[in-house]
């Protein structure tokens, strides 16, 4: 099987206050795999921006399933996790507008978001010793404040998977 993960990091809770670093270690589920070498799912170095004016998931299909949203842009592997994107310095990841406290950033896998601009990654969940769930980040509020929350959205990828028209 191909790995199509980057180098996984991610600091541990116990470790928070220390600059120490730990490898983590995140396998895919065999069936984002098999999408990507069939070519359902973006290659590795393709433009995740095309998906902007070509989606591969049907807009009708993305608000049904996450209301208010027209887009689910796919990200090309290799794979990083919110840990990675923190390490390598993006601020978004280090203000509490990413509601750190209720994942591990280490456990988060990004796999697609809500297109450019969103700041609402969907991830692969790794919480548990079953399979990951997936996730994403809901921005919430009615203009004068603003809340983030993450919300399970199906218990397997396979899940995902099938009701975004993945798998034919």
């Amino acid at each position: 099987m191909i790995t199509w993960i980057k180098s996984v990091f991610g600091k541990s809770r116990n470790l928070a206050s220390s600059t120490e670093t730990v490898r983590v270690s995140l396998e895919l589920p065999k069936l984002l795999s098999q999408l990507i070498e069939q070519g359902t799912w973006p290659q590795a170095g393709a433009n995740v921006n095309e998906q902007e004016f070509e989606p591969i998931i049907d807009s009708g299909i993305v608000n049904k399933i996450f209301p208010g949203e027209d887009r689910v842009s796919l990200m090309p592997p290799p794979f990083h996790t919110i840990a990675d994107e923190k390490y390598d310095e993006h601020d978004f990841w280090k203000t509490g507008v990413s509601n750190y406290v209720e994942i591990e950033y280490s456990k988060a896998l990004i796999i697609a978001d809500f297109g450019v601009g969103s700041d609402s990654p969907i991830v692969l969940y790794y919480g548990s010793e079953n399979e990951p769930d997936i996730r994403f980040l809901k921005w919430l509020g009615n203009g004068s404040s603003i809340t983030h929350k993450w919300i399970r959205s199906h218990g397997s990828f396979e899940e995902f998977a099938n009701e975004v028209g993945l798998i034919k």
